[in-house]
């Protein structure tokens, strides 16, 4: 919930779904793919909107986990989505309180899937699957990140394996895990 009171959705424009032994899992970019946004949700009308489907010229591609700042600020990542025979980069953003403009955090990560911020807002974390990383990028002000910023804020648990947790307090729970 931001701090409007409206609900902000990752859609991430959808999978197809492979079968496994025991379960189903997420597959390549489906067919009917057309793109991937965040979206406001007016929990008290239903009506929803679309903030964001690009940065610039690049459109986003599978938006994931979001975190909002303490000045109303969106950070979300974005995966990326996988087809038969390549994928995409994933990347993190940043939405300006407001709701208008988006600017690039990072582009050129495998699979960005996660995101927080430190207790103090002056890190952003981003968890990296198909590596196991967790990246931390310092940041210069709200929205910017730090030029040559990034470290693994933890070693690598192995290529598949889920991200290690973020340090406590972090402001987001739902990167832990991944």
């Amino acid at each position: 919930i931001g701090p409007d009171g409206k609900c902000y959705v990752c859609n991430n424009g959808g999978f197809s779904w492979i079968p496994t032994r025991n379960t189903i899992m997420p597959g390549p970019q489906p067919q009917d793919y057309i793109g991937g946004s965040i979206q406001r949700v007016d929990l008290s009308t239903g009506k929803v909107e679309t903030v964001a489907d690009k940065c610039g010229e690049h459109p986003l591609k599978g938006p994931n986990d979001l975190v909002f700042d303490k000045h109303g600020g969106l950070w979300f990542s974005d995966l990326g989505k996988r087809r038969a025979r390549d994928m995409d980069l994933g990347a993190f953003y940043y939405i300006e309180p407001g709701m208008k403009d988006v600017a690039e955090g990072v582009f050129g990560l495998l699979s960005a899937n996660g995101i927080g911020l430190s207790p103090d807002e002056n890190t952003v974390y981003v968890a990296e699957t198909p590596t196991g990383r967790l990246w931390a990028f310092d940041l210069a002000a709200p929205g910017t990140v730090k030029p040559d910023a990034s470290v693994p804020a933890a070693p690598s648990t192995g290529a598949g394996e889920p991200a290690p947790a973020v340090p406590a307090n972090t402001n987001n729970p739902a990167v832990i895990n991944q």
